[in-house]
């Protein structure tokens, strides 16, 4: 078996990394019919790079790389990937070691992740793959192929007379479909009357491939159901010919040995599955796309029609110019230089088969259908090197002589209906619907298939990244690195801080407890302490930005700092009075030049003012509307003086406050920094903005709207963008939205959130109202990227892990991952930390307990927490503070939404569009069966009984809690502790 060499590194000289930043030009490619398939590939062509970032992943399409690819032993198919990984014995706790066997991602275009894998020559390399070649070789040769062709003649002249009869007949149910399932049975050895069983599996099983998740979710029971039925016809089969051999393909491979060697009999049902179900949907689907392309050129038809001759040139420029299969997937076993880039080991890649095809033409255009070419153009739907086609012979066979019947009997394809072709998203693709007349030409308007290069107009499929849109990705990268690494001198406790900026925090922070003192403090404990963090929080917000978003970030640390503090610094408010006009103008001047050489028209009154920038409406000299988005002047200099402040007082709190025990206060500041500093450089939240988009724009069942920026009027203190319309997600109770729309909003911004951070590793970490838009028709718009998570490398991998063992209730996984992300020490022992918390406890309500009982469990759990050393990492905190946002808003949008169900659906939404990819990273596959509840049944207390959980009954069972939390025991316990 072929090993895979994860984690490690070899030196990448001047290679470029395709998984920095910007290195690799994105291409949002979204075609919407086959010919726009053929212009975006004639557009990627054109381009300077071979490879392109496209949202589903980096996307190969030079010819040559994918040819050098393909046959490069150190790329091996996804499934080999998979099946290296279901060879393992696997548990929770070997995940430390699985998990460095991947490091990039694997995109779920091969297989459906709800399947095991049998021993097949699509899932085994090296060794295993070439002893599996050498033993079925011999039975697919062209001679036994060309055994067949006179059958398949016979069955496609029967087919092609019965439509005949017709006036008009649709060419793909009553044709393409039934031709070579038939063909298939005669090769096995199988009865020819079962072929519409086989017909029926392979549809189903096939289905598992289409892109469009919720659709596989819909029929994932009928394809489990599909594949059962299957393997135990086959398994009937194989002991039938085991008993009693036939002259057929099932006897040969039973019988078929090499060396004393022979195929074991998973390896037996995996062929002959893989050749029923590949064989039959491939060549039907290419059978008909064959023939819609003939239709679009009457005068190739018309010549084939008198040079028969060219009828397998035909089948080869078809295939060339239409496969059916235009993708497969590669894995690097290794880290990897390949002209000029490098490929860490576990990188993925998409190759494009058609697209590769349609650009290798040396003497004229390969982007047009030509059967009279004078040099044969090469093409790849048939692959290359160890995993190049089986069957190929057998195809090339089947096709040939349903073309030459076709051909015999049809003096011209009249469409008389418009093409229909299957969803672009189908793994296998082809016409769906293609019905002509038998009767030739009339009156009546005929149609075309559409298979045509659209010629109004090189097309461009979605958004198309340009150098300077890469480059400022590259330099936002590097910027970024140097601002980390100038953070620790940055909050490094000065000798003596600002004094003046000192006096003016200690005296706003000081008056208001002497306020408090004297006015609130003889009030009912939990109200007066009401009144202190608001006191505070008012404090905060005279002191300026830098307060502002400190007291933002402590509102995302639920259940680490009080829930009194953190209910008032949700409230603090980022809206402070603009500049004036005067002052905006001489940014604009100093960062982009003459306002008048720029723009027509700018508002002198923002539609927005915040702490660090306010924003004006304007147009272009061009006409176009956009925003102007102007950082304030000086607040780089306050918010670096603040900053020395807070890195001069945050020790002394150390063990003198109770709510500073589990967040650390030096550490605080310094999370705080690092958030900050990156908001201050417009141009960085530029990038940011480019990268969440890539990453949103991966799942294609969800629209947003962002801005667009200029890239020629972006600086470190300007953008100008379009800008986002809607209302306010907070204000959407005035769209009278129903459930199921709230329900669709909610679970897309989970999915863009989640995928966000543990697929891609960047989210937007800032949701609040005035980030968060939504149009009447429902699209979410998003705004304001200056607050970005970023998780490189290992800590996205942890993420990744808690977010899988919460989604299977695997709680091993779970602590593993928060530890490996940074909220427990490295070598924390999980099982310890486990049994400490009693985190594998089920059906349990902690409502139930006696009120002794309830502050003894809260005291424990506090005192472990500070044992173990827990705090609350940066990317956390973001994530958790964006889902309480959005769960603040849903739950008064939707009160009744049945969490469990939402879970499960936004669960098993997860695991099927990156089944594949959680597989090769964590080290285990996981389908729908393994979704389970239980962890968010533990976390919200919910007994086995409950079955539904809206978002009412949890706030009330919330406030509950919090009501019984014996404050004063807490503060105790942890004054104690520290």
């Amino acid at each position: 078996m072929t090993e895979l060499n994860f984690g490690t590194h070899s030196d990448v000289n001047n290679a470029v990394s395709v998984t920095d930043p910007g290195s690799v030009p994105y291409m949002d490619l979204r075609p919407e019919n086959f010919s726009q398939i053929v212009s975006s590939s004639k557009q990627l062509s054109e381009g300077s790079d071979w490879i392109v970032q496209t949202p589903a992943g980096l996307f190969v399409h030079g010819y040559k790389q994918v040819r050098s690819i393909l046959r490069d032993q150190r790329w091996i198919s996804v499934l080999s990937g998979i099946s290296m990984l279901d060879s393992l014995e696997s548990t929770a706790s070997d995940l430390n070691i699985l998990f460095e066997r991947a490091r990039r991602s694997i995109t779920d275009v091969e297989v459906s992740s709800s399947f095991n894998i049998r021993p097949n020559v699509l899932s085994v390399e090296g060794d295993d793959h070439k002893r599996l070649r050498k033993l079925v070789n011999s039975s697919f040769t062209s001679k036994s192929a060309d055994r067949l062709r006179p059958f398949m003649r016979e069955h496609a002249s029967e087919l092609i007379d019965s439509l005949a009869k017709n006036s008009t007949s649709e060419i793909v149910q009553e044709f393409c479909r039934p031709y070579p399932i038939p063909i298939i049975c005669r090769l096995l050895g199988s009865d020819d009357k079962d072929w519409e069983l086989f017909d029926y599996w392979a549809e189903v099983i096939f289905s598992a491939l289409d892109a469009d998740t919720d659709s596989v979710i819909s029929r994932l029971d009928e394809i489990s159901a599909a594949q059962k039925e299957l393997d135990n016809y086959i398994k009937n089969l194989i002991h039938d010919r085991s008993i009693d051999p036939k002259d057929d393909l099932i006897s040969e491979l039973i019988q078929n040995q090499v060396d004393g060697d022979a195929l074991s009999s998973d390896e037996l049902i995996a062929m002959v599955e893989a050749l029923l179900l590949a064989g039959t949907d491939t060549t039907r689907n290419q059978l008909g796309a064959t023939i819609a392309v003939l239709a679009d050129h009457p005068e190739q038809y018309s010549i084939l029609r008198e040079r028969r001759e060219l009828i397998p040139a035909a089948i080869e420029e078809s295939l060339r110019y239409i496969g059916a299969v235009r993708t497969t997937a590669r894995l690097a076993v290794e880290d990897i230089n390949f002209e000029g880039k490098f490929f860490p080991a576990g990188s993925t890649v998409l190759l494009g088969l058609h697209a590769a095809s349609l650009g290798e033409t040396e003497d004229d255009d390969g982007y047009v259908f030509n059967l009279l070419r004078e040099r044969e153009c090469p093409h790849m739907a048939f692959g290359s090197g160890a995993h190049h086609c089986l069957g190929a012979f057998l195809a090339r066979a089947e096709l040939q002589e349903a073309l030459s019947v076709f051909v015999d009997t049809v003096p011209s394809i009249d469409l008389v209906s418009p093409v229909e072709w299957k969803p672009l998203s189908m793994g296998i693709w082809g016409p769906s619907r293609l019905e002509i007349t038998f009767k030739g030409p009339s009156s009546k308007k005929l149609y075309k298939a559409g298979t045509n290069r659209e010629s109004k107009s090189v097309f461009v499929a979605g958004r198309v990244s340009d150098r300077k849109e890469d480059q400022l990705i590259q330099d936002s990268s590097k910027k970024r690195s140097e601002i980390q690494k100038s953070i620790p001198h940055l909050i490094q406790r000065p000798k003596f801080p600002p004094i003046k900026r000192l006096l003016t925090t200690v005296f706003k922070f000081s008056r208001a407890i002497i306020i408090w003192k004297l006015i609130d403090s003889r009030k009912e404990d939990k109200t007066k302490k009401t009144f202190l963090y608001r006191r505070i929080r008012e404090a905060a917000e005279g002191l300026g930005p830098t307060y502002v978003k400190l007291a933002q970030l402590i509102s995302a640390a639920e259940g680490i700092f009080p829930e009194p503090l953190i209910a008032e610094c949700k409230k603090c408010r980022d809206e402070v009075r603009p500049e004036s006009w005067v002052t905006v103008r001489k940014t604009i001047e100093n960062e982009l030049g003459p306002i008048d050489k720029i723009f027509s028209f700018i508002d002198p009154v923002p539609i927005a003012a915040a702490s660090i920038a306010q924003v004006h409406s304007a147009k272009l000299v061009d006409g176009s509307s956009v925003v102007i988005k102007v950082q304030r002047q000086k607040i780089q200099d306050q918010v670096k003086s603040d900053l020395k402040v807070m890195a001069w007082l945050a020790p002394k709190f150390v063990g003198r406050i109770p709510i500073a025990a589990l967040t650390n206060p030096p550490a605080l500041v310094e999370l705080f920094a690092e958030t900050i500093c990156e908001e201050l450089d417009f141009q960085l939240e530029v990038s940011n903005l480019f990268e969440i988009e890539r990453a949103l724009k991966s799942n294609p069942k969800n629209t947003w709207e962002l801005p667009i920026p200029n890239l020629d009027y972006v600086t470190s203190k300007i953008i100008v963008m379009s800008r986002v319309g809607g209302f306010s997600l907070g204000d959407a109770n005035e769209m009278e939205m129903n459930a199921d729309r709230v329900s669709a909003v909610f679970r897309q911004m989970v999915d863009g959130l989640l995928e966000g951070a543990v697929i891609h590793g960047i989210f937007h970490g800032d949701f609040h109202a005035g980030n968060v838009f939504l149009d009447t028709d429902g699209q979410i718009g998003l705004v304001d990227f200056g607050i970005t998570g970023r998780l490189n490398g290992d800590r996205r991998i942890a993420f990744l892990r808690y977010v899988v063992g919460l989604m299977t209730g695997d709680v091993e996984a779970q602590i593993m991952g928060l530890r490996d992300l940074g909220a427990f020490p490295s070598d924390t022992d999980v099982q310890t930390l486990i049994k400490d918390f009693q985190l594998e406890r089920d059906d349990f309500d902690p409502l139930e307990m006696s009120e002794e009982e309830f502050v003894e469990e809260i005291q424990v759990i506090v005192r472990d927490l500070l044992a173990h050393g827990a705090r609350i990492p940066k990317e956390l905190m973001l994530f958790v503070k964006n889902f309480a946002y959005l769960s603040s808003v849903i739950q008064n949008l939707s009160p009744e939404m049945d969490l469990l169900a939402e879970f499960e659906k936004i669960s098993s939404g997860f695991f099927t569009r990156n089944g594949l990819r959680v597989a090769t990273e964590v080290g285990f596959s996981v389908t729908s069966d393994d979704i389970s509840d239980q962890s968010f049944r533990r976390a919200a207390g919910l007994r086995d009984s409950e079955k539904t959980l809206t978002w009412d009954a949890l706030q009330k069972r919330r406030n509950e809690t919090i009501q019984r939390i014996p404050v004063k025991s807490v503060v105790d316990e942890l004054q104690g502790r520290t």
